[in-house]
């Protein structure tokens, strides 16, 4: 079960990674903004600074939100790696 686990975890936590990323380079242009200009903006608004969508602290805020995709596309694939490796386990038991 621990293996399962840690498949769903890695697994989730990638395909988190990725698809927040490929939001950005394909909905970014659309949608008026990707992560970073969203970032920009929140600390903007928040702090009432002037920042760039390039600056050293909007791209450290960038790695944060996408971490916190991954972190929690992790723990979703590793319920659900759970859940799949307990269902094939009842499936496959012998009486």
């Amino acid at each position: 079960m621990k293996k399962a686990f840690y498949i769903g975890v890695i697994a989730g936590g990638i395909l988190g990674i990725v698809v927040s990323l490929s939001m950005d380079l394909l909905l970014g242009k659309t949608l008026g903004g990707g992560w970073s200009e969203a970032v920009a903006h929140d600390l903007n608004k928040l702090f009432n600074a002037n920042l760039a969508p390039t600056n050293f602290i909007v791209l450290s805020g960038v790695v944060i939100v996408i971490g916190i995709i991954a972190a929690f596309g992790a723990f979703i694939g590793g319920i659900f790696s759970m859940m799949i490796a307990r269902l094939f386990s009842l499936l496959t038991r012998e009486k």
